[in-house]
């Protein structure tokens, strides 16, 4: 029996970015890991972190993340300026 390959389903361009998808990932049962992308001398990562998922949870992963991503219904609206009285 060979294990699975794992895939990208995710690049964030920053090591926290990850931790949260990975997070979102790992409260719907989908089992994921993260790896650096690129060398780096640095303690964190410089080129972006990759969230990887086996493959055959791949298509799953990109699903949740899908409707996790739908865009907003408008930006949050602020109050309009009150003038203040003294």
């Amino acid at each position: 029996m060979s294990a699975l390959p794992w895939v990208r389903c995710y690049e964030a361009p920053s090591e926290s970015e990850a931790h949260m998808v990975k997070g979102f990932l790992e409260e719907r049962g989908v089992p994921c890991v993260l790896r650096a992308l690129g060398p780096t001398v640095y303690p964190i990562p410089t080129f972006g972190t990759e969230v990887l998922v086996p493959a055959d949870w791949a298509r799953v992963a990109v699903q949740f993340l899908r409707r996790r991503r739908r865009p907003s219904r408008g930006v949050l609206r602020l109050p309009r300026k009150t003038k203040v009285r003294v």
